[in-house]
């Protein structure tokens, strides 16, 4: 029996031992434990090195607002961490236990930071190279999406200090492939036929690319999907 159909069973039983305890809950109360035992469903998280200076988190080590797609169910309004060392989504159960989800489950989340919303997709192994969740940054016919990793750093002159550090990788998704692009040069390698126009219009427009200014690769990337549509945009 598979683990797929064991975790179905245990959700039924769970369903039904509710049930059970109290005759009058309704089919909309067993609606409602199932989701949640469809997305609290995990082990509990815990610090990969207690010591270390910083945290494990994208953004901060609050907890922030937003929505879950887990095997294609929407789950909005949940309280939640992204562990970008580890690569695991964490939820937050109503006593403010964090809960690592199963991320093979995760379709894509939105986490909302300072009022503005970041997507997030699992590529799964779709590409090589690249695994796991990224933020989508730009999607058009082509895509700029980003990877946040973190690592942990020693300093040398002190044996017991470590500290996390974050790191930022930027890929562009073009015509199926997926190729980290790092600055000028490396985006247009990508660009084929097209280089000529687009290297020009990055000259017009004065755009930098690069790991410190990627909102140059998006705006370049949405001047490439409109040549290839023969649109230009503004």
């Amino acid at each position: 029996m598979n683990k797929k159909v064991l975790n179905c069973l245990f959700l039924i039983l769970s369903i039904s031992a509710i049930k059970a305890q109290n005759p009058q809950m309704s089919y909309m109360s067993a609606d409602a434990a199932w989701y949640d035992q469809l997305l609290y469903s995990g082990v509990e998280w815990q610090p990969a090195i207690p010591t270390a200076a910083g945290h494990e988190f994208f953004l901060t080590s609050e907890s922030l607002y937003g929505t879950i797609s887990i095997d294609g169910i929407i789950f909005k309004d949940v309280r939640m961490k992204y562990d970008i060392f580890n690569d695991d989504l964490v939820v937050l159960w109503t006593n403010g236990s964090p809960i690592v989800i199963d991320n093979k489950k995760v379709d894509e989340f939105t986490i909302v930071y300072n009022g503005l919303p970041r997507r997030f997709v699992n590529l799964r192994e779709t590409y090589p190279g690249i695994r796991g969740f990224a933020e989508i940054m730009y999607q058009g016919a082509s895509q700029v999406i980003a990877k946040y990793i973190k690592v942990v750093t020693k300093n040398p002159a002190a044996a017991n200090y470590a500290e996390f550090s974050e790191e930022t990788r930027y890929y562009l998704v073009l015509n199926g492939s997926c190729s980290q692009v790092k600055n000028r040069s490396s985006f247009l390698d990508l660009m084929g036929e097209y280089v000529l126009p687009v290297k020009k219009y990055i000259r017009q427009k004065n755009l930098y690319l690069s790991q410190t200014s990627p909102e140059g690769f998006i705006i370049a990337a949405a001047y490439y999907d409109s040549l290839t549509v023969n649109t230009k945009p503004e």
